[in-house]
């Protein structure tokens, strides 16, 4: 209809559009064009990314971005909004959710919230860890294991050689002292996986007591 601002949901379509900006921006979507420059709710935009737990300076992306456009972000707005958005990324239970599913630390919180946000942070982060340290030295048994049957393998083939007719007997020493090699491989790969084995019940251990603390 002419003469009438076209909207949808019952907003105007401008602030749709930046409501929309907003939302591509805290979705890693950080190149402004022109006109998302131009509409930009820098307040929202702010907020959106203190909610994000964005550094200040994602601020010099924008303004990189609309420079291009000779357009200026509200930096008062943009601080403002950031501000009200922090203590939603900063409540203890994010901290401990990033820490637990191994985010990087990242310094944004205000004094007033920084020790409970990092605090939990850490609880997380060293379930984290400790869950990190089982797998990796799953991985490596499994490997060792791997060594260890192919060396398996190896052994059997040179004693069905040994017993095989026509050998020569200088022959049949140079398999014996295969045999003996690879069963000294063998034997350190043995010692290898025992040592890990016990390193992982230590590990497993671990996860588990932290595991149950954190439940209480």
């Amino acid at each position: 209809m002419k003469g009438r601002t076209m909207v949808h949901s019952g907003l105007p379509r401008r602030l749709c559009y930046a409501g929309a900006v907003a939302l591509l921006l805290v979705q890693g979507c950080s190149g402004l064009n022109r006109e998302e420059c131009m509409v930009a709710d820098w307040r929202l935009i702010g907020y959106q990314d203190g909610v994000a737990g964005k550094s200040p300076a994602a601020i010099g992306e924008y303004r990189s971005d609309c420079a291009k456009h000779a357009v200026v972000p509200d930096l008062d707005a943009y601080r403002a909004g950031r501000a009200a958005g922090l203590p939603e990324y900063c409540k203890a239970e994010n901290g401990y959710r990033l820490g637990h599913s191994g985010h990087d630390y990242s310094p944004v919180c205000p004094e007033d919230l920084e020790a409970g946000f990092r605090e939990a942070y850490n609880r997380g982060r060293e379930i984290y860890l400790a869950r990190s340290a089982v797998k990796q030295t799953h991985v490596q048994i499994r490997k060792r294991q791997q060594t260890l049957d192919h060396l398996e393998e190896d052994k059997s083939n040179r004693l069905s050689e040994l017993v095989s007719d026509g050998l020569k007997s200088e022959q049949r020493v140079l398999i014996l002292y295969e045999i003996s090699e690879l069963q000294q491989e063998m034997d350190v790969v043995e010692d290898e996986i025992f040592s890990l084995e016990a390193d992982l019940a230590d590990q497993q251990a671990q996860l588990d007591q932290l595991t149950r603390q954190a439940s209480r």
